[in-house]
């Protein structure tokens, strides 16, 4: 029934986001930091990490972890993004570095996205090293 293949359907999709969950906590584990730096290397043009930094192009990234999108004050966020309703916790930050468009389509980043789950940690790694109050 539709019923049934609908309910098997949220079941899989609650069961790989489980596992998509395990395997970001595993990675970021074993996190290679340096790696990490290396890869913001892409990202710098557009945004600061540091206490006060300034915004860019993006906005500064100091503090973000566990906070409300859209909240940098200074910085003209897109409509997409302020009405998202989404908070920056780990697996939403490795959501967004994969593929910015998939989790906020509308929004304003020109990221084409990182395909690999490993340099994705490796990334967070370094942006909650560098970004921690």
């Amino acid at each position: 029934t539709d019923k049934a293949q609908a309910a098997s359907s949220a079941a899989a999709a609650a069961t790989e986001a489980a596992v998509e969950k395990a395997d970001l906590a595993a990675m970021l584990a074993t996190a290679d930091v340096k790696q990490g730096e290396r890869a913001f290397l892409q990202c710098r043009a557009c945004h600061t990490l540091e206490e006060g930094g300034i915004n860019k192009l993006g906005p500064n990234l100091f503090a973000v972890f566990d906070q409300p999108a859209g909240q940098v004050e200074g910085f003209n966020y897109s409509e997409a993004l302020v009405a998202s309703g989404i908070s920056w916790d780990i697996e939403t930050m490795d959501a967004w570095i994969k593929r910015p468009s998939e989790v906020i389509p509308g929004n304003r980043m020109v990221f084409v996205g990182i395909r690999d789950a490993q340099q994705r940690a490796n990334l967070i790694a370094y942006l909650l090293e560098q970004t921690s109050k």
